[in-house]
């Protein structure tokens, strides 16, 4: 299995993701890398090679100011166009960038297409709940405006992957509402909740925000706007509490390592955690995992195993029968 990573993609590229590739080759990480972007910036940090590692050299990159599509009609040789041209080449199984999250998602259709049936990709992201599991939210920014049949497919798309990558059978899928109630909501969530309740998911009915992190569903799908800002807003919680917190601790003269017991107890609810900074963009017909573009080199590398996962547990195959199924279900008016 190959990961092709787009090395020049993201805030701190191409240091931390040559390193965070380095510590998962290092770690023992079982997918070989094919590391993608100026070879001489990656022999800098990187001057031997680790087994199972190698350099596709490019010098274009899309930087974060461009508009994405324009940039890949100029620069077809850019570092995410490349990595997604070896996926759908056969010659990656996966891709990885934490650079322009829009030019990721142009790059993707453009190269690798999407799943038949899917009228617009997703951008999923794994958060923290009180429970040992994470929900999985979606989108949370692919698409500014969304209709019903897209979230059910946002729906069919995120049960499938977390049936396959974290092992739940028939996940609880939930709609992101004002209230639990069928009446409550928008247009669009009160459609969307007839749509989900006619489907073959176990549907649970509508979530509030404040229950979201109680772990009541599995799945939880809104339309992108709606997602984006609950993330970026719940990043800064964390970190607001986080900081409020030990700033009041050190106040307290908590010991040194009881201190650090607790930032460690609390590491899985921070905004740039190994286990929650990296998302996959459903609906492509091939493996594109998506990088906070502050990521350092340990969360690279835990992204580097999400995308080994996807790749191996077929999940790309079971969003396609499932959107299949569904779409003949749609059309006879009972299940296939």
């Amino acid at each position: 299995m190959k990961i092709a990573v787009d090395v020049m993609g993201g805030d701190y590229a191409p240091q931390e993701l040559v390193s965070g590739a380095r510590t998962y080759l290092t770690s023992g990480g079982t997918a070989s890398l094919i590391l993608v972007g100026k070879e001489s910036a990656i022999r800098e940090i990187m001057p031997e090679l680790p087994a199972g590692c190698e350099i596709y050299d490019t010098s274009e990159v899309v930087e974060m100011g461009e508009a994405p599509l324009q940039a890949l009609r100029k620069k077809k040789n850019a570092s995410i166009a490349v990595a997604a041209r070896l996926v759908r080449e056969g010659k990656a199984d996966a891709l990885l960038s934490a650079g322009s999250t829009g030019a990721q998602m142009a790059a993707s259709l453009l190269e690798i297409g999407r799943i038949p049936g899917v009228e617009r990709p997703a951008i999923a992201v794994m958060l923290p709940t009180s429970e040992n599991y994470g929900v999985l939210l979606l989108d949370v920014g692919a698409n500014v405006d969304s209709r019903a049949p897209h979230l059910l497919q946002f729906a069919l798309m995120g049960a499938a992957y977390y049936e396959k990558v974290c092992g739940i059978k028939s996940p609880k899928v939930g709609v992101l509402s004002i209230g639990e109630e069928e009446s409550k909501g928008n247009e669009l969530t009160k459609s969307v909740f007839e749509s989900l309740k006619q489907s073959s998911l176990n549907f649970i009915g509508n979530v509030e925000a404040d229950h979201l992190y109680y772990g009541k569903a599995h799945v939880v799908v809104c339309d992108g706007f709606v997602g984006n800002v609950l993330l970026k807003a719940s990043e800064s919680i964390s970190e607001l509490i986080q900081g409020a917190l030990f700033k009041a601790a050190k106040g307290a003269e908590i010991a040194p390592e009881k201190l650090m017991a607790l930032k460690a107890g609390l590491k899985k609810f921070s905004p740039d955690a190994p286990e929650y900074s990296a998302a996959p963009l459903l609906g492509i017909n091939g493996v594109s995992i998506v990088c906070h573009g502050k990521s350092k080199a340990p969360v690279i590398a835990n992204a580097l195993t999400l995308a080994a996962n996807c790749a191996s547990t077929g999940v790309i195959n079971l969003i396609h029968s499932q959107v299949e199924k569904e779409g003949q279900m749609n059309e006879s008016g009972a299940p296939a």
